[in-house]
């Protein structure tokens, strides 16, 4: 046998080993991180701050791999597929009618998810595209101008009331750190509520029980709804951060891996739920 028959059948064995350390018996890859993309760029919330702590958290986990476009009314359907998850931070907000992507992105879009990839979104994205009714049932929550609303900013009891779901599986209640609390979103037929959260009067809220964790699925393919998150404050709290990405991983693999910090846990009634209720000092 040649040197050079002996090398090339030695490459080619390392190629094939590889090949299955990489890609599961489904052709589904497993041990490399998940590819992210957020869509950002126009918000009526601060993005240039929201981001950074959005891609640092993300990066900091691990588990992804994250680029950012500016650009999203540019989008490609070529550009989605680069990518196992779509994290969007974005929206034109309060001019909503008439942003829409041209059809064939928005069917590539729907195409992309369908196919079995996964789609997120925070709070203010859910008030993208209200004229696109395809999107508004996809993301299962949706703020609606002149109707939806939210009281004043305060902690405030997260209340888990699917504990079978991968995402919140194991998960307790949780104290959320100081954020807007929305409230009257339409809740579309395709959501499935995780956790809900009282809207009190005393706060200028509803007064009843608001979705805040929503999921959805479609063809093949999720997406994970978290309504919190209006600053980077909020967005450092351990329960928005374990949800979100807990949310992404399972919308781009459909299962969880990463763990729920327990330790770290603001469960109500405990210490550390006891401090985040405390009036920030820097206010008075």
């Amino acid at each position: 046998m040649s040197k050079i028959f002996t090398k090339t059948l030695i490459v080619i064995i390392a190629l094939s080993v590889l090949d299955q350390l990489v890609f599961a018996a489904d052709n589904q890859p497993v041990d490399r991180k998940i590819r992210l993309l957020i869509l950002s760029g126009a918000n009526n919330h601060n993005w240039k701050t929201t981001t950074p702590a959005l891609k640092k958290m993300y990066e900091d986990s691990g588990k992804f791999t994250v680029d950012v476009t500016d650009n999203v009314p540019g989008l490609k359907g070529e550009d989605f597929v680069k990518y196992d998850v779509l994290v969007s931070n974005y929206t034109t907000y309060p001019v909503i009618d008439g942003k829409r992507w041209p059809s064939e992105t928005e069917k590539a879009f729907l195409d992309y998810i369908s196919s079995g990839h996964g789609f997120v979104l925070f709070h203010a994205a859910s008030t993208a595209w209200n004229d696109w009714p395809e999107f508004t049932s996809l993301i299962g929550l949706s703020w609606i101008k002149g109707k939806s609303g939210h009281g004043s900013q305060h902690p405030f009891t997260v209340n888990i009331i699917d504990k079978e779901h991968p995402i919140t599986q194991g998960m307790k209640d949780f104290v959320h750190v100081k954020d807007e609390l929305y409230h009257r979103q339409t809740r579309h037929s395709t959501a499935r509520i995780l956790a809900t959260t009282f809207s009190d009067k005393a706060m200028k809220g509803s007064g009843t029980n608001e979705p805040m964790i929503s999921v959805t699925e479609y063809g093949k393919g999720r997406v994970f709804h978290n309504a919190m998150g209006h600053d980077p404050k909020p967005m450092a709290g351990v329960g928005f951060q374990t949800l979100m990405l807990r949310g992404t991983e399972w919308t781009a693999t459909g299962k969880v891996t990463i763990q729920i910090p327990e330790k770290d846990w603001a469960e109500p009634g405990s210490e550390k739920a006891e401090e985040l209720k405390k009036p920030d000092p820097s206010k008075k």
